[in-house]
Order: structure tokens, then C-alpha cells, then sequence
């Protein structure tokens, strides 16, 4: 049981210093999940895309479907698979939240901006813990 726990934190570590880590030349960061090669880039745009959805999904509950499916869902799964070695609780957070934001957008209730907002916040939590900045979304 130690012996797993130590693995975990060192891939812990590793995926962190890896996120962290800056390159000179001009490339695109990256960090590893699962053996992939993940670029940073992306997932922020997937921040941008929660915050868009959650602007429209008053408005234009399809239009914010689209954004959510298009731009973030994805990211959201890389972010999650990301997060467990490293914090479990808050990959499930993740995951309970999209679940959660998925169903809405099915049935369309009034509280899918509200939902959208709570998902880009948990999401913004978990780049935060893997050492990836983004902004929160404008009210």
C-alpha cells in the first residue's frame, strides 16, 4: 500500500513538473496523461468554451451544447484522468459536475448557466492543481 501511494505521488510530481515546465524555444507546453502527450493550450481553450456555453445557455441552450461538446468535453475527461493521481476527490468533483451539466443540457432547465458556471469553476480548480492557469469566467 505504501509502495502504490509513493508511485502515485511520484507520478504526481512528475505530471506537475511537467506541467510547470516552460520552454525557451517557443513550443507549446505540454503535459502527460496516461502516456499522452496533452498541449497546455488546449486545455485552457476548454475553459474559454465552459465560460462561452455558460454566456449563451440562458439564450441559446443549443448553442450552448455545442460549445460545451465542441470546445470542452474532452478536456474535461484529459483534465479528470490527469487529476487522479494526484487528487482524487477533485477528479471526481470534475466528473460529478460534468455529469451534472450533461444532463441539463438535455433537458434545458433554467439552471444550466448556473451549472456551467459551477463546472468551469470546478474545472479551473483542477488546472490550478496541475499547475495551468486560466482566468475565471466574467459574470
Amino acid at each position: 500500500m505504501l509502495r502504490r501511494a509513493a508511485a502515485r505521488a511520484a507520478a504526481g510530481a512528475l505530471l506537475l513538473a511537467t506541467a510547470c515546465a516552460g520552454f525557451p524555444d517557443g513550443t507549446e507546453r505540454t503535459i502527460t496523461v496516461g502516456g499522452d502527450k496533452v498541449n497546455v493550450a488546449h486545455l485552457r481553450d476548454a475553459q474559454a468554451g465552459l465560460c462561452e456555453a455558460k454566456g449563451v445557455a440562458a439564450t441559446d441552450p443549443t448553442a450552448a451544447r455545442a460549445d460545451f461538446y465542441n470546445q470542452s468535453h474532452d478536456s474535461l475527461h484529459t483534465v479528470a484522468r490527469a487529476l487522479e493521481p494526484v487528487d482524487r476527490g477533485l477528479a471526481a468533483d470534475l466528473l460529478v459536475s460534468m455529469q451534472k451539466v450533461e444532463a441539463d443540457l438535455e433537458t434545458k432547465p433554467p439552471t444550466l448557466a448556473a451549472e456551467l458556471g459551477q463546472l468551469a469553476d470546478v474545472y479551473r480548480s483542477g488546472l490550478g492543481r496541475l499547475a495551468i492557469t486560466v482566468t475565471a469566467c466574467v459574470e
